[in-house]
């Protein structure tokens, strides 16, 4: 039996993501043949066989394959962190970042961090996924990810949740209407209008027992995934919504946030980090993030 190595990994990788050897080849920049062995030799080592081949039709993952996909995923990931950490730690201000963000988040808060995180370390890279929260836990188990902003819903087992600040729900009114000069309302005084529910995975059973709490019923006139959507609609006066953060830059939007007054729910913000070692950068990232965050978020909390 022969020893399994890194680089036969990373070409298993490849020809999973293309499709093909001689895609993987091109994408590599490697000899077909070079590949060829190096499957077989893999397959060896392993003692299964992890890709069907069919002359002139693209490869096909085994069960076997399958299976042990996520995992070899994983280990080249991980081995890649361990190579940027290597090099941060000669020059901690290099290397690159892999972010991920909820869906919601981003827009509010990514941005300025990006760019106060661009001022401290401009030789740093970063990269950015959105998605929501199964897709940011997805990408930090397989390592594409190296932490994900995001609220502390249904955290996994292996990733540290890492809590930044508590951020309350708000109701979104168009500016026009008879309550939004207000600070504050009770969900009761909006009972019998029409609610726009943004209706994101994990995001509606907090808005119910944000509802539950304040003693009212959740019956949504609309259901919407897009939260910019969910803005334009409130905006033409189709129906009130809730939120949680509000956007930096707003204008003459035609809306208004308004808090919720009673003890409802909160949501704790702060970072989903993989379980491994990471490159200097993303700690870098990480505490300049730690120190930035409860400063946005009390600046937009105060935008009326």
């Amino acid at each position: 039996m022969t020893d399994l190595n890194l680089r036969q990994l990373r070409y298993v990788v490849a020809m999973a993501d293309t499709g093909s050897i001689s895609a993987a080849a091109r994408s590599l920049d490697v000899a077909q043949p070079t590949l060829s062995s190096s499957l077989r030799e893999a397959e060896t080592s392993l003692g299964v066989t992890l890709f069907l081949r069919s002359r002139g039709k693209p490869l096909v993952l085994t069960a076997e394959g399958r299976s042990l996909l996520p995992e070899i995923r994983r280990l080249v990931a991980h081995a890649d962190d361990v190579e940027q950490r290597a090099v941060g730690l000669a020059a901690p201000a290099t290397g690159t970042v892999r972010i991920g963000s909820l869906v919601t988040i981003a827009p509010v808060l990514v941005p300025p961090l990006l760019s106060a995180f661009r001022g401290q370390s401009p030789d740093a890279g970063v990269s950015v996924v959105t998605g929501d929260q199964e897709t940011l836990l997805a990408g930090l188990r397989t390592g594409d990810l190296h932490l994900a902003l995001t609220y502390d819903l249904n955290i996994d087992d292996g990733v540290q949740f890492v809590p930044i600040a508590k951020v309350a729900p708000k109701v979104l009114l168009p500016s026009t209407h008879p309550l939004a000069t207000r600070r504050s309302v009770r969900l009761q005084a909006l009972r019998g209008e029409p609610f726009v529910l943004l209706d994101l995975p994990l995001s509606t059973e907090y808005f119910q027992a944000v509802f539950l709490s304040a003693g009212v019923s959740m019956r949504p006139a609309m259901r919407c995934s897009d939260l910019s959507f969910v803005r334009a609609l409130v905006a033409e006066h189709l129906g009130y919504s809730v939120v949680n953060l509000v956007p930096s830059q707003r204008g003459d939007d035609g809306l208004a946030y308004l808090s919720i007054d009673g003890d409802v729910p909160q949501l704790q913000i702060g970072f989903a980090i993989a379980d491994r070692t990471l490159p200097a950068a993303t700690d870098d990232f990480r505490r300049m993030a730690v120190s930035l965050l409860p400063k946005l978020l009390t600046t937009r909390a105060n935008r009326r």
